[in-house]
């Protein structure tokens, strides 16, 4: 044992458009961190326009503290002992439809390898492989 701190998961916030289409990367952080308080890390909500609809997964909960909770779709928390309703059940059901569009661009840009495997290079290299490899999903979008 080197003493070293094992880094494993590595993580990002992701935007994208309904085309797939990555708009924002954040900075690439251990994965232990979570994901609402990445996000508030950024500055990245200040800049989202007022009339824009943000999808997110529960994993935001808390975010309706930092922007308009109408503007907002998050999904309904099933509670403690007890059940959503059927309309809680198609809320989520159409807001997973619509956040599934993230999770194939997070898809598309794995498939370029280098940020979904093990990196053993030097510390600091994932921002930029996780740019490049957006970008070039980008690129592969625009193309086809």
């Amino acid at each position: 044992y080197s003493g070293k701190k094992k880094r494993h998961t590595r993580k990002n916030i992701v935007m994208t458009d309904e085309k797939k289409r990555i708009l924002y990367l954040s900075a690439t952080k251990d994965g232990k961190i979570h994901d609402y308080k990445q996000l508030k890390k950024t500055d990245v909500l200040k800049r989202i326009p007022q009339h824009i609809t943000i999808w997110v997964d529960k994993g935001f909960t808390g975010i309706t503290k930092e922007v308009d909770a109408t503007h907002v779709q998050i999904p309904h928390k099933k509670p403690r002992k007890g059940q959503l309703s059927e309309e809680q059940k198609q809320d989520n059901k159409l807001m997973a439809s619509v956040r599934i569009l993230v999770e194939h661009a997070i898809g598309g840009v794995k498939r370029f390898g280098c940020v979904s495997q093990i990196c053993r290079n030097r510390q600091g290299l994932d921002d930029r492989m996780m740019a490049i490899c957006s970008g070039l999903w980008n690129f592969h979008l625009q193309v086809s």
